[in-house]
């Protein structure tokens, strides 16, 4: 009976939610479909869209993808998302490849960590895990 009654408890649990951020069109579909098996996902390509959507919304967790166009970059999307979130929210980076002065900058900005492309359920659990388990 107790087995049943945490089963029961836990599919209460609501989903965590995950806010995408990506300017290329296919990687924001493959990383949301990916992560889509497990969690609650919204993805934008527009920064003027996530914002709109994040001042609006609540999510547990942002990937921002490292570059989103000319002169825009990840930190610059963290700045936005930071004074618009209703909570405390879990920043990561989506990239192909950043280096170890660009990874130090990005945490020291307020990442947690990179999650590299193309982005798997397990390669994502393990950074999130690692950082901080999910609750």
């Amino acid at each position: 009976m107790a087995i049943l009654t945490r089963i029961i408890s836990l599919s209460k649990i609501p989903p965590v939610k995950i806010l995408v951020v990506d300017d290329e069109e296919l990687d924001l579909f493959i990383t949301s479909k990916t992560l889509s098996f497990g969690y609650d996902i919204q993805g934008f390509t527009s920064i003027k869209e996530t914002v709109a959507w994040a001042s609006k919304n609540d999510f547990d967790i942002v990937l921002i993808d490292y570059y989103l166009g000319p002169g825009l970059y990840a930190t610059d999307m963290l700045k936005e998302i930071s004074s618009i979130a209703k909570g405390p929210v879990r920043h990561f980076v989506l990239s192909n490849y950043v280096d170890e002065k660009q990874i130090l900058e990005l945490k020291n900005a307020g990442f947690e960590d990179i999650i590299y492309k193309p982005v798997t359920l397990e390669s994502f659990r393990k950074k999130v895990e690692i950082s901080r388990p999910l609750t």
